[in-house]
């Protein structure tokens, strides 16, 4: 394999936005009667955030209202990037690779973040929440992002820390990778089987430095 890229999920996996998620997710859910507690979100969590919403028992009419209240509540200055998230990408572009996010943000939300975090210096191509019919684990997003870059799925390893991230990921015969983080157990990570688990940044970072170097 002749690696060419490296595609990433975004929250959790580049940058730390639980506390902002799960502060904003028990805010909103509040106001419709419903209390979240940390342990049954990181069980239920998923990308897909109409799944979050199913499993927490919040009625389908109000998922359009939820939508707006989290525009108005999410404080995107709480979200930052992981620690060696910054070191780890700009190694990999030293090495001429292309990079790229699949995430279910969209594209609003990443405009709110770019003043915090200016991914730009690293990040070459996204597809955005709106940017697939169908979210993680389908592949589609995946797909499409493969077609943005011009790459096959033999060309690139994929980084999650979702078992939706991986199942897309495996969907396609990608090598992908899981790192742990507070939005999910270690234990739901590991069931989806990834080639290879770390505990953090810093042990991708050595792991592309073996690979690389």
């Amino acid at each position: 394999m002749e690696l060419k890229g490296v595609i990433w999920d975004w929250d959790g996996t580049l940058v730390d936005s639980y506390e902002a998620c799960i502060v904003t997710t028990k805010k909103i859910f509040s106001l419709f009667g419903i209390e979240v507690k940390e342990e049954e979100y990181r069980k239920n969590f998923s990308p897909n955030w109409y799944e979050i919403y199913e499993n927490h028992g919040l009625p389908k009419e109000y998922w359009e209202k939820v939508d707006e209240l989290w525009k108005k509540y999410f404080d995107y200055s709480l979200v930052r990037w992981r620690e060696k998230a910054e070191e780890v990408l700009n190694f990999l572009k030293s090495f001429g690779l292309k990079l790229g996010v699949v995430t279910a943000s969209t594209r609003k939300d990443m405009e709110s973040e770019i003043p915090y975090l200016h991914p730009e210096r690293f990040i070459d191509e996204w597809i955005f929440w709106e940017d697939s019919e169908k979210p993680k684990p389908d592949p589609m997003p995946l797909k499409k992002m493969l077609l943005k870059m011009n790459l096959s799925s033999y060309d690139i390893i994929y980084i999650g820390d979702a078992p939706q991230d991986i199942l897309m990921g495996k969907s396609l015969k990608v090598i992908t990778i899981g790192v742990h983080s507070p939005f999910v157990s270690p234990k739901r990570l590991e069931e989806a089987s990834p080639n290879f688990i770390f505990k953090d940044l810093n042990e991708i970072l050595y792991f592309f430095k073996d690979l690389l170097l």
